[in-house]
């Protein structure tokens, strides 16, 4: 038995709008500061952000190693994550935490093992344990994707269709404007795409509906939504998928994006 040692550093100035700080943490140098809804700066990670973080890798990786020693299919997991802060700004209390893990490459017709899996996972992982008794920390929806297309596939898919988009005048000055990091954004529509392709052949979800409206609080119009899907729709006709599969993709990120069209 011997203890293990973590380290850290962690640097901050100012106070509101004008405060930010910085850490190192192993190789990484991150920014992070209070969220602007907060009354923060907004920028980078905020403390709220981090804590997710903290609880989620570790439970993703304690889900997969828990699916393989039950021998339940997972190809990979994936977790949406939603932090709650109660009160604001009276008490402000952290008090919710809920892990809301998609299995890729799984068997739907096992769904209540892996829900009995992902509550296993919730009560091993130990970075959660810390938070236990002081959190509402809980599993919320279990979904259970076959894997449709391999997910180097949908990466290909998604770099393709970057390659594409920062080429057009908008969106390059758009994302140079606002200061978007597009390997973020490349990340995040990954892992958004594959749920999309490998999850229910018909419809949307409401978390996908949910995720598109808090990630895009802004409209767009006709014309840029015109563009986007149009460079979306190039790049799923170059990839070789089966024409269905193209068609139902394509129909579902229409509906997606309707409601961010004024």
């Amino acid at each position: 038995m011997k203890d293990l040692h973590f380290e850290a550093q962690f640097n901050w100035s100012g106070t509101g709008k004008d405060g930010e700080g910085r850490m190192t943490a192993g190789q990484q140098l991150l920014t992070y500061s209070s969220p602007a809804d907060m009354g923060g700066k907004g920028t980078g990670l905020s403390p709220e952000d981090l804590l997710i973080s903290a609880v989620s890798t570790c439970y993703s990786g304690t889900l997969f190693r828990t699916l393989t020693q039950k021998k339940l299919p997972a190809e990979r997991v994936s977790i949406q994550s939603e932090g709650i802060v109660a009160d604001f700004p009276v008490k402000s209390k952290f008090s919710t935490l809920i892990v809301n893990p998609t299995v890729i490459g799984g068997d739907p017709s096992r769904q209540k093992d892996y829900e009995e899996a992902a509550e296993e996972a919730r009560e091993n992982c130990f970075i959660g344990k810390t938070i236990a008794g002081n959190v509402d920390y809980r599993v919320g929806t279990v979904r259970v994707h076959e894997a449709v297309v391999p997910q180097g596939k949908v990466d290909e898919l998604v770099d393709r269709f970057y390659v594409k988009l920062i080429r057009d005048p908008y969106y390059s000055s758009m994302f140079e404007e606002r200061g978007v990091n597009v390997d973020v954004l490349k990340e995040r529509q990954r892992m958004f795409i594959s749920r999309l392709i490998n999850g229910s052949p018909s419809g949307t979800g409401q978390s996908e509906k949910e995720q598109v409206q808090r990630r895009h609080s802004f409209s767009t119009t006709p014309e840029r939504a015109e563009v986007w899907l149009g460079l979306m729709g190039e790049t799923v006709n170059e990839m070789d998928f089966p024409q269905e599969l193209k068609e139902n993709l394509m129909e579902k990120m229409h509906r997606l994006m309707k409601p961010l069209v004024k």
